[in-house]
C-alpha cells in the first residue's frame, strides 16, 4: 500500500489524488509507471511509460483508461481491456496490490494513430494509492512491455518449462528488463564512438589550424569554434572541411 502527500489533483467524482509523481524517483525510474484514479482517468505516467507505448503526455494524461488503450477492433475475441479495468477496480475495492500474468493487448499505433493497432505482450502489477486517512485515491501500474522475449519463447517452444503463473510473469519481466538493457548499452556504447570520432576530428582540426597560423591551440580552437558559429555549423562538421577541403581560418 503506497501513500504520498505532496501536491494534489482531482479525479472523477471529486476524489483527490495526491500527486506523489513530482518527485525525481517517479520520473527517473527505468519501469513504466502509470497512476490512474478511482474514476479509471490516467493522471500521470512517466517517461519510461511513455517509451513503452510510444505516446506523448497529451495523449495519456487526463484521458480515460478505456480512451488511451481500447481493445483493437480487428480482434473482436480480445478481452484485454476488461481485465486491466478488473485489474484497478480490485485495488480500489478489494486488494492492496493486483499482479496480472502475461496477456495480450494491442496498442494504438505510435502517436496513438487508432488506423493501426500493434501487436503487444505485457505483464503487470497495479497497486492501491491511499491518502493518510486510508481512503482510496488512486492506483499506480507498473506495466512491462514482455513482447520480444513472449515471442521469442513462443516460438522456441519451451514445452519442458513448467511455472506457475506469478513465476512466468517473473521471468518474462526480468527478461524483457535484462533485453532492454543489452539494448541501451549498445545504443551508449555507440554514441560514445561518434564522440570519440569528433573529438579526434576535432584535434586533428585544431593542429592543422595551430601549425598553419602560427597560433597555439587554444587560439586554433577558438577559431574553429567561431567559426562554427557564425556559419550555424556543427563543430564536427566544420573541422572536416578543414582537415578534408582545406578551409583556412
Amino acid at each position: 500500500m503506497l501513500t504520498r502527500q505532496s501536491g494534489s489533483r482531482r479525479g472523477d467524482g471529486g476524489v483527490e489524488l495526491r500527486d506523489f509523481t513530482r518527485g525525481v524517483s517517479f520520473e527517473a525510474v527505468d519501469a513504466p509507471l502509470m497512476v490512474v484514479d478511482t474514476g479509471l482517468v490516467i493522471r500521470d505516467v512517466n517517461r519510461a511509460f511513455l517509451d513503452a507505448t510510444e505516446r506523448c503526455p497529451g495523449d495519456l494524461v487526463d484521458v480515460p483508461l478505456t480512451e488511451a488503450f481500447p481493445d483493437n477492433p480487428a480482434d473482436g475475441r480480445s478481452t484485454s481491456g476488461r481485465q486491466v479495468r478488473l485489474a484497478f477496480e480490485a485495488v480500489f475495492e478489494r486488494v492492496d496490490r493486483y499482479q496480472m500474468p502475461m496477456f495480450r493487448h494491442d496498442i494504438p499505433g505510435a502517436g496513438g494513430d487508432r488506423a493501426t493497432f500493434v501487436r503487444r505482450h505485457w505483464t503487470s502489477v497495479t497497486t492501491r494509492l491511499q491518502d493518510r486517512s486510508g481512503r482510496v485515491i488512486g492506483a499506480v501500474c507498473h506495466a512491462e512491455d514482455v513482447t520480444s522475449v513472449a515471442e521469442a519463447l513462443a516460438a522456441s517452444s519451451p514445452s519442458g518449462l513448467r511455472l506457475d503463473a506469478e513465476s512466468w510473469s517473473h521471468l518474462l519481466t526480468a527478461l524483457a528488463r535484462e533485453a532492454r538493457g543489452h539494448a541501451r548499452a549498445a545504443r551508449t556504447a555507440e554514441q560514445l564512438l561518434v564522440a570519440l570520432d569528433s573529438r579526434v576530428v576535432i584535434e586533428e582540426a585544431k593542429g592543422f589550424i595551430a601549425a598553419r597560423s602560427g597560433i597555439g591551440v587554444d587560439e586554433a580552437f577558438a577559431r574553429l569554434r567561431q567559426h562554427a558559429r557564425s556559419t550555424n555549423s556543427r563543430l564536427q562538421e566544420t573541422a572536416r572541411a578543414v582537415i578534408e577541403r582545406g578551409l583556412a581560418l
